[in-house]
């Protein structure tokens, strides 16, 4: 703007008042009307009038409130009904700036905006109240995002993160560049550095702190020797030590999984496993152990199963970045239907957003589900597009192993199993030539007849009575073999009724097969090979298509097959101990109904998945029987939104297992025990044929072609002898293709009624070969391992965009969002259209060292660890409404070199977490005495400035560790299935089962984390309670947490077994145990003050005990009362 002359002024005085008026309001305009002025409203004062004034006070009203609008800058200045809202200039003579302090008027009147905001727009008026708004802004609160957003970018977190200048100190500058920045802001606070702790506490401190593990009495007296002669060096190696303990990755991955909200069970009434959620945190305690570059840790997280390099763990042949995507299955799940209730998927979504957001970026981005962020720069569409990517991935199992598990094995049943069909092909065809034979002494001995003895003469005695049961089932269907012998036995005339028989069944299956091409459009078919769509997992899985007459040989009993088996896919060809998961594409909507001809047992199932729901029973169906069966589900309406999917499962990759309420699917049992238990059988299996839509309700008929083998020319039939022959022919047909490798579905057919009916021997001692055979088959499928799997997520298909579900509601659509990262933190290069779900995308961004947020987030919660608070102290929330930093430089300082490469010229770290830890551990500002001056307190109360370590109460883990720790009862086995907390009783309804007053010795991170109802004693110590993220714990102190250390039954339990530990040492007087107790309880030596009041307390004691003062030091009573105070001091709960 040009601003006019002021040079010349009329004379006539009213003009020139007129003038001075103009002058000083034009004045005005020009001073605010620049570059900084202009910035200050768009980045300050029209994001808070759209998002707090607009509404009510603006064009979009017809009637604005006391007539008064502020969209536009001659509106504000003129004001309504009360006068101007601003004076440009004179804040205090603008009523705007009244109404926002709430001095008279009150806006906005829910709640009044903050001081900061209030101050902006103080300066604003101030400065002139620059404005560029010429007519009503065109902006509202529906479409405000941009502005808001370009207010929002400037928020310190959102900025690159760039290595600051290493404060210079001028006297005694510590060598350490961490001790630098926090002696600056010392000395800007008029504050000394503190001293130093002395070593007994160091050694104390950095053990809890490092492995939540107290030093033993040795690791001290080893330290203090060792810091005599070299205080630094002792300290150095002992940091080292206890990064290389096994015990440190313990104790960092209870930290990890308290950000990702680690449960294993899924709540609400019935309180379901997350199947196999042990092996995440076993995955974490490695992942520590072998301090995995952290961004690849985060791409296992949210893509683990994308990974072009998956990581390896050669030692125990598994996949370690599958397991990292578990992240995702853990808190609540709600199993109601989901395809009617449709909000519990996105609520699981929801969480799954929330927690990855917060974990990795510390970024609230579920609080814009129903709205644009009301702080921070995230807006709905961010959410929704992050929304896109999850809904595009699918919630499912992840079989761990490495091809090699099971391989040789697997390669000897193989060819066990192609030995073995030989012997029986042989056995067989010797056979064939007498099925008439039986057929007919069967028939003998179904109708009693006299004959019968001498019919059955020289057949074996089990086939015979094999054909007499195979023959006499009743009312047998229209595709059972003995339906047509049946009729024509019963029959006057058998020539006549043979060829009605013939006549009826064409009649039948030609009204089958009609029936059949015009009801049903296949989606699938497994017959012919395996359909390239759909996804297959599991080592069951792995041997692909599988043609007409495979067979699957019994592991136990008497007989060598267990089932014939049609072509189709299979998980049990092998071994029933073998799992595996199948997957379709998505489902469309085209038709009302999808039926699986399908096959299986001992809780497998089929089911339809809709919006990622896990736990529902709609549209699920346990399988139960080893026959194909059809298997009808109805086809939700909105089937595309809802992304729904058909999969089967066995046992172990069942989410419903074990299940509860199995009966309720259609099993056969209600599974109320514990996983261990359920799972002691490995073998489950399912097979699948085809899949086919319909819009009916019944599933196909069955085919009858089979049976077409015994009308070939029915004129011939005359005889029942005949009529065997027909029956004989046609077994024998299926035996000969079946040894040439050339049978069909028509030969499986027969030979599976031959092999559930024992028509055909096939004992395992009908020969000494086959019995061999099948002896040593058994013996190597024995000895397969177990499939390792773990809860997980996988991309399958094509992504898809979803809609902006309005104010939240799933019933209300707005617009399509492409699939993408947090706008703010994007480019037009990262939002590319994404592969797949987007989510191996999703993961390189945040993993990215140029991703502003990822490495200051995990440097603040290591430093969180370290100290007890961050400098961030919400570790979860970088935004607008978590704190601010209290060493911004330092924080960058530290997450610069974080993510440089190790050995580079800036020091980079290479993501390490363990170089972070140590250097952070190494610092004198970590080994500051824990001793706080009163007059640095006075000035820094909260000590943010660290003017000393902050002391403070252990973690509850590590209050019970160390408690078993010092009793001699900890168990230092790493890794394995969860330990059921300790509980008075079970409720097995509830999956709550009572486990060991003493969790079996180990250490915390082993017992079960039970989202129902958390450990006792662990929960009374602010466990968190799984369902969100929470980074930094809640620390209350309420009595019940001092009455839980007086009278715990597990903390009696532990002060018995110290006790019986220490009266079994050498020491001759009270003095002497007291010592040593008070060094394995609290790692010093006791003060003399100390040895006097407890030999008083041990000396009443006595007498109220009426013990012989000779039997004192022998006594378990005695000394478990002395232990079990030595447990309640604050002292032994407290990092020093």
């Amino acid at each position: 703007m040009n601003c006019p002359s002021l040079i010349s002024f009329p004379r006539n005085p009213h003009y020139a008042l007129t003038a001075w008026v103009v002058m000083f309001s034009l004045v005005g305009t020009c001073q605010g009307d620049d570059a900084a002025g202009l910035e200050l409203f768009e980045k300050k004062i029209r994001p808070v009038l759209i998002q707090s004034c607009y509404e009510c006070h603006s064009s979009q009203e017809d009637k604005p409130k006391g007539g008064l609008r502020l969209d536009s800058r001659e509106a504000s200045r003129t004001g309504g009904d009360s006068g101007a809202a601003i004076v440009p200039g004179e804040p205090d003579e603008s009523l705007l700036i009244e109404a926002m302090r709430h001095e008279s008027f009150e806006m906005p009147p829910q709640s009044k905006l903050s001081d900061e905001t209030i101050a902006d727009f103080v300066k604003w008026i101030e400065i002139g109240a620059p404005d560029p708004r010429d007519r009503p802004d065109s902006n509202t609160v529906d479409n405000a995002w941009p502005v808001l957003l370009n207010a929002r970018r400037d928020w310190w977190s959102l900025q690159p993160v760039v290595a600051p200048a290493v404060p210079e100190i001028e006297k005694n500058p510590p060598s350490d560049t961490i001790d630098r920045f926090v002696v600056s802001k010392l000395a800007d606070a008029g504050l000394a550095p503190p001293k130093q702790a002395a070593p007994r506490t160091l050694i104390r401190r950095v053990s809890l702190v490092l492995t939540g593990l107290p030093p033993t009495p040795e690791e001290i007296q080893q330290f203090l020797r060792d810091s005599e002669v070299n205080p630094d060096a002792a300290y150095e190696a002992l940091v080292d030590r206890l990064l290389n303990s096994p015990h440190f990755g313990e104790r960092w991955a209870r930290h990890w999984m308290d950000v990702v909200r680690f449960t294993e069970t899924h709540g609400n009434e019935w309180n379901y496993e997350v199947h196999h959620a042990w092996r995440y945190r076993d995955y974490l305690i490695r992942a520590f152990n072998a301090d995995v570059p952290y961004d690849q840790f985060v791409r296992e997280h949210i893509a683990g199963d994308l990974l072009e390099h998956p990581r390896w763990n050669d030692e125990q042949q598994l996949n370690e970045s599958l397991i990292g995507t578990s992240f995702y299955r853990f808190g609540e799940v709600n199993h109601d239907d989901c395809v009617t209730l449709t909000s519990i998927g996105y609520d699981i979504l929801d969480n799954q957003i929330d927690t990855l957001t917060k974990a990795f970026q510390a970024t609230t981005v579920a609080c814009a589900r129903c709205h644009d962020h009301k702080m921070d720069a995230v807006s709905a569409a961010d959410y929704y597009a992050l929304l896109g990517i999850l809904k595009s991935s699918r919630l499912t199992a992840q079989t761990l192993d490495a091809p090699t598990v099971n391989a040789e094995l697997m390669e000897q049943l193989r060819v066990l199993k192609s030995q073995l069909r030989e012997e029986l092909a042989q056995h067989w065809q010797s056979q064939t030539g007498d099925v008439a034979k039986y057929l007919v002494a069967a028939q003998a001995r179904i109708a009693k007849s006299s004959e019968a003895d001498t019919l059955a003469s020289g057949l074996s005695a089990p086939r015979l009575q094999g054909w007499v049961k195979a023959l006499s089932v009743e009312k047998p269907g229209i595709d059972h073999p003995a339906r047509a012998w049946q009729a024509a036995n019963a029959a006057d005339e058998i020539p006549n009724a043979w060829r009605e028989l013939a006549v009826s069944f064409e009649k039948d299956r030609q009204t089958h097969a009609s029936f059949n091409a015009e009801q049903f459009a296949c989606l699938a078919d497994f017959r012919d090979d395996d359909p390239t769509d759909w996804s297959a997992t599991g080592q069951g899985l792995r041997q692909g298509h599988t043609s007409n007459g495979e067979f699957t040989v019994a592991h136990e009993g008497d007989n060598v097959v267990r089932k014939i088996l049609p072509a189709g896919r299979y998980t049990h060809v092998l071994s029933e101990k073998l799992n595996g998961t199948l997957r379709s594409p998505v489902i469309g909507g085209g038709k009302s109904h999808i039926s699986f001809q399908v096959m299986g047992e001992k809780t497998s199932a089929v089911r339809l998945v809709s919006n990622n729901c896990q736990l529902n029973y709609a549209n699920y169906r346990a399988l139960t029987s080893s026959q194909p069966t059809w298997v009808t589900f109805k086809v939700p309406a909105n089937a595309d939104m809802l992304r729904t999917f058909a999969e089967l499962v066995t046992k172990y990759d069942n989410p419903k297992f074990p299940d509860q309420l199995g009966t309720l699917g259609g099993d056969k049992t209600n599974d109320r025990i514990p996983w261990s238990e359920a799972a002691t059988d490995p073998r489950s299996y399912f097979g699948i044929l085809q899949v086919v839509a319909h819009d009916g309700g019944d599933p196909p008929k069955p085919d009858l072609s089979p049976l077409a083998r015994l009308y070939v020319e029915a004129d011939t039939v005359v005889s029942p002898a005949a009529i065997a022959d027909k029956y004989s022919a046609a077994i024998q047909t299926a035996v000969q293709h079946w040894s040439a490798g050339t049978a069909d579905d028509d030969d499986v057919y027969w030979l599976s009624w031959c092999m559930e009916n024992n028509l055909l021997d096939h004992a395992v001692t009908a020969s000494p070969q086959i019995e061999k055979l099948v002896g040593a088959y058994r013996k190597i499928e024995e000895q397969l391992a177990r499939p390792r799997l773990s809860a997980g997520i996988a991309d399958l298909g094509a992504g898809q965009d979803h809609r902006i579900l309005l104010r939240g509601n799933f019933a209300t659509l707005g617009e399509v969002v492409p699939r993408r990262y947090l706008e703010v933190l994007s480019s037009s290069a990262t939002n590319s259209q994404p592969t797949g779900s987007g989510r191996r995308e999703l993961a390189d961004q945040i993993a990215s060292s140029h991703n502003p947020l990822t490495a200051r987030v995990m440097v603040n919660r290591v430093w969180h660890h370290l100290f007890g608070a961050g400098i961030v102290r919400s570790v979860d929330d970088f935004g607008h409404v978590g704190d601010l930093p209290s060493h911004p430089q330092l924080l960058d300082h530290l997450a610069a070199r974080f993510v440089e490469p190790a050995g580079s010229d800036d020091n980079g770290m290479g993501w390490s977490v363990k170089t972070l830890i140590r250097e952070i551990a190494l610092s004198r500002t970590f080994r500051a005495t824990g001793r706080s001056e009163l007059a640095a307190s006075e000035i820094d109360p909260q000590n943010r400035l660290l003017h000393h370590y902050p002391v403070r109460r252990m973690e509850a883990e590590a209050i019970r560790d160390s408690i078993l720790t010092v009793s001699g009862r900890l168990q230092p086995k790493l890794f394995g299935e969860s330990i059921q907390p300790f509980r008075p009783e079970s409720n097995a309804t509830r999956r709550l089962f009572a486990g060991p007053l003493d969790g079996e010795g180990r250490r915390s991170v082993y017992i079960k984390v039970n989202l129902m109802e958390g450990p006792k004693f662990l929960s009374a110590f602010n466990l968190p309670g799984g369902k969100i993220t929470q980074g930094r714990r809640d620390v209350t102190n309420v009595p019940a947490q001092a009455l839980t250390l007086l009278n715990d039954s597990f903390v009696l339990q532990q002060a018995g077994v110290w006790a019986e530990a220490v009266i079994q040492d050498n020491a001759v007087t009270v003095g002497a145990r007291l010592m040593t107790m008070f060094e394995f309880a609290l790692g010093r030596r006791a003060t003399l003050l100390e040895i006097e009041r407890f030999e008083e307390l041990i000396d009443t004691l006595v007498q109220i005990k009426q013990i012989p003062r000779e039997e004192m030091l022998s006594s378990k009573e005695i000394w478990q009362d002395v232990a079990h105070i030595l447990f309640n001091g604050k002292e032994f709960i407290y990092i020093p």
